[in-house]
């Protein structure tokens, strides 16, 4: 008996163990299954008729091990109960513990007795590039009101006009704002509101800005600020400064807007009182702005007085870009080696072409005596010495200044990028966050559709290795132009170094066979294929420009067929004949008439610089830009009136040497 017993006893613990071992197995099971809804249910959502199924999937997916998968699915279960169903009252407790982002924070507000300090945070809170706020904030403003909470009149004014500008919708918020108005009066000083929520000057002004009741702005903002500084004196305001600054630069961005000749002043008085960096270096590009459209010597007057208040200087690159064409198209050698001496040791960029086209002018003679005594008054009389300012100036940027340091690299026999041979594989194995895990959920599931909202919501928290991850994916899936958004705004992380991959990454070889195919019929070389492609379409089959230009190499249809004829006629393929006809998003096609048009040009013009130009701009147009000017080719570029089409010519010469450099053949 005892023998049996124990026999008993010992079969009994084995099947408790085979449960035990099976629940767990269950469980890791269920797991992929659960992260695999969570897409399924995304794919499934737009169809009306499957609605349950995805209500049902998304449940499921609350039982997942990724948090983030949790957190999504919360949010689209929120969503769907503000549609209209219903969830379960576990389903329902499950939600508000789950979500995050805006629904976390809406939930968090209506949890207990509404606090109004809380309700307004909320509702006031909104930023552009934080998530669609939309559902959330109707939501809490739905349930509070079902709760007997109702917000005063101009309580609800604030809140519809701060969300009518959230959505660009300016003359709306206008109308709504006006009830802080007194029998259609606005009062004489700012109201109490817009001191405890001061994100309302800002879109009280931006209401103003856009809409045709310009004037009426400016007088009320310089009347709250002259009032609010008079208030001071008595009360003592613990952040005067940020509320002057939101006043003074809104009636500069007024004044602005309405050609009013009051603007460089106001956006000066606001500089003096900007609380950080980012918005001091906004008032000064303001002021530049506006002085580079007087003289040239007003400009370089303002120029001086404010470069010691820049904190980014490639902030300004662009004010200082078309300050130098102007310059060059007058041949104003003097004016642009003023200009150098005041920015050349800024961090802006673009200080590599001024010292360049120094270089240059002083190379080809073309300084009279004063100019030359001016620049030995300078120190600039030795162009190599240049040449180098401007190779360094441009080695940690990723931009069409890079053809700068192209042409100083080639001068001085140096290196034009420099990166370490590694390609950060080395990562490649290591276990994968839950984030990340999240993220490439969309890739493997077949719903990368869906995936940008979450990358950008996320990508602050992500590090440079994971963020390289999703953009190799995001390349792997044919997103290139995605994947190099992504990649560009990774490296430009303070302190990042960039690796390899990353510029392969921003620089991708999509197409390759058919690029190297009519490169070896043409004689182009590769990388100005690629490098024309990454410009003109950042390797998106079917996109299609303003002006109707389409594909890869954004061909204009007139252009296209008749190139196509001349194809046709030299033996090449009848892509008219094609089933769909001349399909200029079909990338076989593209390519090929592409760069039987760019090969066109190059046996018209003889040289790359003006036919790419001519690619962009018009070939009887360069030809009659080219034939006024008998500036060498180089200096000739920076002369040409249209900034489109002078910076295509950079970009495209910069990122064929990138190519080079990167792809060896």
């Amino acid at each position: 008996m005892i023998k049996f017993r124990l026999l008993d006893i010992y079969a009994s613990r084995k099947i408790l163990i085979i449960i035990f071992l099976f629940s767990l197995c269950g469980n890791s099971c269920a797991n992929p299954q659960n992260q695999s809804d969570f897409y399924q249910g995304l794919l499934i959502k737009p169809d009306s008729e499957k609605h349950q199924d995805s209500v049902k999937l998304f449940e499921t997916a609350l039982n997942s091990s990724n948090a983030y998968i949790r957190q999504a699915a919360a949010a689209e279960l929120a969503s769907l109960e503000f549609s209209g169903t219903e969830p379960s009252p576990g389903t329902a407790m499950r939600i508000r513990r789950e979500a995050s982002g805006w629904w976390a924070a809406a939930f968090d507000v209506l949890a207990a007795e509404p606090n109004r300090k809380k309700v307004f945070d909320f509702l006031l809170g909104f930023r552009h590039g934080t998530g669609d706020p939309s559902e959330p904030r109707l939501f809490v403003m739905r349930e509070l009101e079902r709760q007997g909470n109702v917000f005063g009149e101009r309580e609800s004014a604030a809140i519809e006009g701060h969300f009518a500008v959230f959505n660009s919708r300016h003359n709306e918020a206008l109308s709504f704002f006006r009830a802080f108005q007194e029998n259609g009066i606005w009062p004489e000083k700012m109201p109490s509101f817009f001191l405890e929520y001061p994100v309302l000057i800002n879109d009280l002004g931006r209401a103003f800005q856009y809409t045709p009741s310009g004037t009426e702005g400016l007088s009320l903002f310089l009347q709250w600020d002259k009032n609010l500084a008079l208030d001071n004196l008595q009360l003592k305001i613990d952040n005067l400064d940020d509320l002057r600054y939101r006043l003074l630069f809104f009636a500069a961005r007024i004044a602005n807007r309405n050609r009013h000749n009051s603007a460089i002043s106001l956006f000066e008085q606001a500089l003096y009182v900007a609380p950080n960096s980012e918005q001091s270096d906004a008032c000064v590009w303001y002021v530049l702005n506006l002085s580079s459209n007087e003289t040239a010597d007003f400009f370089i007057q303002h120029l001086e007085k404010f470069i010691p208040y820049w904190h980014n200087g490639n902030y300004f690159n662009d004010i200082l870009e078309r300050f130098l064409q102007t310059l060059a198209s007058r041949h104003d050698w003097k004016r642009i080696m003023s200009v150098f001496n005041i920015i050349k040791d800024s961090g802006a960029s673009i200080k590599a072409g001024y010292a360049w086209i120094i270089a240059r002018t002083i190379e080809e003679g073309l300084l009279s005596q004063e100019e030359r005594i001016l620049a030995e008054g300078f120190g600039f009389s030795q162009p190599l010495a240049l040449i180098q300012i401007a190779y360094n100036a441009t080695e940690n940027i990723v931009s069409s200044h890079l053809y700068y340091r192209s042409l100083c690299a080639a001068v001085l026999e140096q290196p034009f990028l420099e990166l370490p041979e590694e390609t950060a594989d080395a990562g490649r194995g290591k276990t994968a966050s839950a984030a990340l895990d999240f993220l490439l959920g969309f890739f493997t599931h077949n719903a990368v559709g869906f995936v940008h909202s979450f990358i950008d919501q996320m990508e602050r928290g992500l590090s440079p290795d994971e963020l390289r991850t999703v953009a190799r994916a995001l390349e792997q899936a044919g997103m290139y132009a995605q994947s190099m958004r992504l990649v560009s705004r990774y490296i430009g992380r303070e302190g990042y170094t960039r690796v390899r991959e990353d510029m392969e990454l921003l620089f991708p070889r999509a197409y390759a066979e058919l690029v190297e195919k009519h490169a070896a019929e043409t004689g182009i070389r590769p990388e100005i294929i690629f490098g024309l492609i990454r410009t003109e379409s950042a390797f998106q089959n079917a996109v299609v420009s303003s002006a109707g230009a389409v594909g890869l190499t954004q061909l204009m249809p007139d252009t296209a067929l008749e190139m196509a004829g001349r194809i046709r006629r030299a033996g090449g393929p009848d892509y008219a004949a094609w089933e769909n006809g001349l399909d200029l998003s079909n990338p076989v096609q593209n390519i090929h008439i592409g760069v039987y048009y760019l090969n066109y040009l190059i046996a018209r013009f003889e040289d790359n610089l003006l036919s790419l130009m001519a690619y962009n701009g018009g070939m009887n147009r360069v030809r009659r830009w080219r034939s006024a000017s008998s500036l060498p080719v180089d200096l000739f570029l920076e002369t040409v009136a249209f900034y489109e089409t002078r910076d295509y010519g950079r970009r495209v010469i910069a990122a064929a040497e990138v190519y080079k450099e990167l792809y060896p053949q």
